[in-house]
């Protein structure tokens, strides 16, 4: 009788320390947009959904970005938060941490990019949150493509029993039409973390860096600005050099200037018979013969010309 009564109290029990309500099967749920973990670069993709995938040791969330190219597939930014979950009616078990290896990251190039020929960037780069890896290649049409991954967590050395044991697995996809290499990338550096677990012992970014001795004090830094050149005029002055003016002199006539004179000397007879008018004319006139007029005799002895 006694065993009865321990059986039916445990059941009790336990009927009381379980959650009430139905859970919804499926690891995934859609979750409001202000509740996303990470957000994409100021002005540039904006967020259509967020997925959340709640695990006892993790939360994941693939946070769907608009998009204006022809390649098939949906651009997001995908994070991985390890730490202490929050409960749920059925969470998805436990979360295993990967840590970035090539050849891993060709297999999610090649799942998310069907068809699409990216190339691994050897650049060495880095963000706000540390070093990261790209792959860029061009898409359908003229989209430009762009793979992004970056691992958050603290080196070593700063994690021990109760410290700095969180980490973060940050992953992008974004086709875009006509988008360059150098614009993709800059998504990579302007995503922002907005959230995380609380507490230093779930903290994936160690000890923060100690800040420089010259904020605060020291000379004023003034940025360097490169002003736009502007095409520079030079109008040059032209002297125009003084007119002078030559007044001819009045030289009297030679015997061979006599002789030019007289061949532009025009004979005009006279109407009435008497002796010739000479005209003389300068060297830019033509030389003109007026013909004599016809005189009558009357008989009073008076002439008349026509």
């Amino acid at each position: 009788m006694s065993s009865l009564l321990a059986a039916l109290a445990a059941a009790v029990l336990g009927g009381c320390a379980a959650r009430p309500g139905a859970g919804v099967a499926t690891l995934s749920s859609t979750v409001s947009t202000a509740n996303a973990l990470v957000l994409p670069a100021p002005g540039t993709l904006s967020i259509v959904s967020v997925i959340q995938r709640q695990y006892t040791n993790a939360v994941e969330q693939q946070i769907a970005l608009s998009t204006s190219a022809t390649s098939s597939g949906q651009n997001f930014i995908s994070i991985q938060a390890f730490g202490p979950a929050e409960t749920v009616a059925m969470p998805g078990g436990a979360l295993s941490f990967r840590p970035v290896r090539h050849s891993a990251i060709q297999a999610e190039i090649r799942s998310y990019f069907p068809g699409a020929r990216l190339t691994i960037s050897s650049n060495f780069v880095r963000n706000t949150y540390g070093p990261f890896g790209y792959a860029y290649g061009p898409g359908a049409g003229n989209d430009g493509c762009l793979y992004g991954w970056q691992q958050i967590r603290s080196d070593e050395a700063d994690r021990n029993l109760m410290n700095s044991f969180g980490m973060l697995q940050i992953r992008l996809r974004v086709c875009q039409a006509g988008a360059s290499e150098k614009q993709l990338v800059e998504l990579m550096y302007g995503y922002t973390i907005v959230g995380g677990f609380s507490g230093a012992t779930w903290n994936p970014y160690g000890t923060p860096a100690s800040v420089d001795a010259e904020v605060g004090g020291g000379k004023p830094l003034r940025v360097a600005i490169e002003e736009p050149r502007r095409a520079v005029v030079s109008v040059e002055t032209v002297e125009q050099a003084p007119v002078t003016r030559h007044i001819a002199e009045t030289k009297p006539l030679n015997r061979r200037t006599e002789q030019v004179v007289a061949k532009d000397v025009v004979v005009v007879p006279s109407p009435t018979g008497g002796s010739a008018t000479t005209t003389t004319t300068t060297p830019e006139d033509e030389a003109v013969v007026v013909p004599s007029p016809v005189c009558v005799t009357g008989a009073s002895g008076s002439a008349t010309c026509n």
